[in-house]
């Protein structure tokens, strides 16, 4: 007879891919409910914390960083510029390219994007300790690391880091 334990320990194998995406898809149907009031999707709040950390870039630069292609990138840009968010400047190392940046309303929309991220990702992991949180995200990041999904990526987005 086995106890509950060891039952309990030989399923956690069988079901983690399940349990991955239920957690993904119930964390972002959550995730995208909070950042509604804002007027934004989850895309708009990825681009805009993906641009913070990479001002200056050219359009092209940060489209292959995300992994989109120049189609979704320039409508995606398009959309932040039309509500003021972000701005494209002309790249002075390069006249054929637009570098981006983040206007002041940008800035402020991501910190109020920023605010419910991170009461997003306490409210994820209320059920686990300080140590714990440290734990998964090093255990999930060597997961994503090892199936070749890039740090930089936007959600949804295959970027291969490795020859795959």
């Amino acid at each position: 007879m086995t106890s509950q334990s060891e039952s309990a320990s030989a399923d956690d194998h069988r079901g983690f891919g399940l349990l991955l995406v239920q957690l993904g898809y119930h964390a972002a149907r959550m995730f995208g409910e909070l950042l509604e009031p804002l007027g934004l999707e989850q895309r708009h709040a990825g681009m805009l914390s993906r641009l913070a950390a990479n001002e200056g870039k050219s359009q092209q630069a940060l489209g292959e960083l995300l992994g989109l292609n120049a189609t979704r990138m320039v409508f995606l840009v398009d959309e932040l510029e039309q509500r003021g968010l972000v701005e494209r400047r002309r790249n002075p190392a390069d006249r054929r390219s637009h570098a981006l940046y983040l206007t002041d309303e940008g800035r402020d929309m991501l910190g109020r994007a920023q605010q419910v991220i991170s009461g997003h990702e306490q409210q994820l992991s209320a059920a686990l300790t300080d140590t714990e949180r440290g734990q998964l995200l090093r255990l999930l990041r060597r997961v994503a690391d090892e199936q070749g999904l890039a740090a930089q990526s936007m959600p949804g987005v295959y970027k291969p880091v490795r020859g795959d």
